[in-house]
């Protein structure tokens, strides 16, 4: 929400989303200028002289570097001696199929003469070519807003994706029963700030977010802080890291905005107060152990979907899930992993990966207190038996696939059975199977626990 305070001064207020992305975009430009603002734990205040259109695309051109393709041309002008491949990547960008690129550079080749020629070309028209990049640019303004609006002041029609119409079309499709006084339009400059709040899309990562912590403009800027975290990272490994590092201000429910490059609208995520705990609460090993996409059978990559029926699968291979989005998925909709467990137990070679998923079930079951009071005692006893049954590997085996066998198939009587009957074979004391007994669903990372120490221990 905009209020003025004079003809040149204004506050911002972080009244939705929108409003909350603009003033994060307008900070990150502010301090890129060096220009003067004031924030309160309320508002942004500044002075609309401020901004200006050379500011802001000379800032584009900072922000989205990685993106711009005159600038990567620019830096490999720089080089000295080029390798073949390098002039290879030049001669690439000046024959690539993009209007701006062909408008500049069409008809031009690096031959190592002329540098100077191509670099004065880039720099004679540096603002034409941040503007069409970046306007039209699939991860750039495009993704975010309508590119014909950009850098226009209020219009008609809001110009954010989702938000946006079409005023060419009749106008009784935007009104309540064709009466035209009853249509609403909400559009600012300021929204043209909005992608600089949006952690960066990449070629490999086609969705960006925003989390609208707006309970203080202070909480606002330290939670969508450029992190120095690899870009290749994929959406769910930013989200948990800029949720984890702002946990300890965090103590309620938090909105994040999602934008997928493939879609013409925003889509909106609560985070609740206890997943943010959860996430919390994960430290780095554990999330590196679920970080990459894990091969599988086909048939366990089949069965695992997400919530609108989207297999888990990665894109290149239908063996490999993205083990990563399923968990963190289930974290932030609290679903608990023992699908995910029973599944990779099946599989008998994911000791490792199970270990730090039964850890993380703990947290969402709420349980972390096992981790350190009774953990360590099932695993003794796992190891107990594995030395009593020395050098009878097919015995081992046969127990861990009957306990496996129950458990997938939440026969908790058998599971509680067969480890009664194991315990008096090998006279090893399992005090968990009093848990257990109490409440096997409440305990049950117990037995996921004795079970995945139980099989073969393979290599991380």
């Amino acid at each position: 929400m905009e209020k003025n305070i004079d003809n040149n001064r204004v506050q911002l207020y972080p009244s939705d989303w929108r409003w909350s992305a603009s003033i994060v975009g307008l900070i990150k430009y502010f301090d890129y200028n060096g220009l003067d603002y004031v924030i309160t734990d309320d508002y942004l205040e500044f002075e609309l002289s401020l901004i200006n259109e050379e500011r802001y695309f000379l800032f584009v051109e900072n922000h989205f570097k990685d993106l711009m393709h005159h600038k990567k041309l620019e830096n490999l002008l720089e080089i000295n001696e080029p390798t073949e491949e390098q002039v290879k990547v030049i001669n690439d960008i000046l024959k690539m199929n993009i209007k701006i690129i062909k408008n500049f550079f069409k008809g031009y080749k690096y031959n190592g003469n002329n540098k100077e020629e191509l670099k004065n070309q880039i720099v004679n028209n540096r603002m034409e070519l941040i503007k069409g990049t970046y306007k039209t640019g699939k991860s750039l303004y495009s993704n975010f807003c309508n590119e014909r609006k950009i850098f226009t002041d209020r219009g008609d029609c809001c110009r954010i994706k989702g938000y946006s119409i079409d005023t060419s079309r009749k106008i009784g499709s935007q009104s309540f029963m064709a009466n035209t006084e009853k249509f609403v339009s909400t559009d600012y400059l300021y929204f043209d700030f909005i992608p600089f709040a949006f952690s960066k899309i990449n070629s490999k990562i086609h969705e960006a977010f925003f989390i609208n912590n707006n309970f203080t403009i202070d909480q606002l800027i330290k939670t969508n802080k450029t992190d120095p975290m690899n870009d290749e990272k994929s959406m769910q490994s930013k989200l948990f890291f800029k949720i984890k590092n702002s946990s300890n201000f965090i103590d309620y429910d938090v909105e994040v905005i999602k934008k997928e490059r493939e879609k013409d609208y925003f889509e909106t995520i609560f985070v609740r107060r206890e997943a943010v705990k959860v996430l919390e609460k994960i430290n780095g090993k554990t999330l590196e152990a679920v970080t990459n996409p894990c091969k599988v059978k086909k048939a366990f990559a089949e069965v695992n979907k997400d919530s609108k029926g989207n297999n888990y699968r990665d894109k290149d291979s239908m063996y490999r899930l993205k083990l990563e989005k399923i968990v963190i998925d289930c974290i932030l909709n609290n679903i608990k992993l023992d699908f995910l467990i029973d599944g990779f137990l099946k599989e008998y070679e994911r000791n490792y990966i199970i270990s730090e998923l039964i850890k993380i079930n703990e947290l969402i079951y709420g349980e972390e207190k096992y981790m350190t009071e009774k953990q360590g005692a099932v695993i003794n006893s796992a190891k107990e038996v594995k030395k009593v049954l020395k050098g009878k590997q097919n015995k081992i085996r046969a127990y861990e696939q009957r306990l496996i066998s129950a458990i997938t198939l939440k026969d908790y009587d058998k599971v509680q059975e067969i480890l009664l009957h194991l315990s008096a074979f090998t006279q090893v004391r399992m005090d968990f199977l009093i848990d257990l007994f109490e409440d096997f669903e409440t305990n049950k990372n117990l037995a996921y626990t004795f079970i995945n120490t139980l099989g073969e221990k393979k290599n991380k």
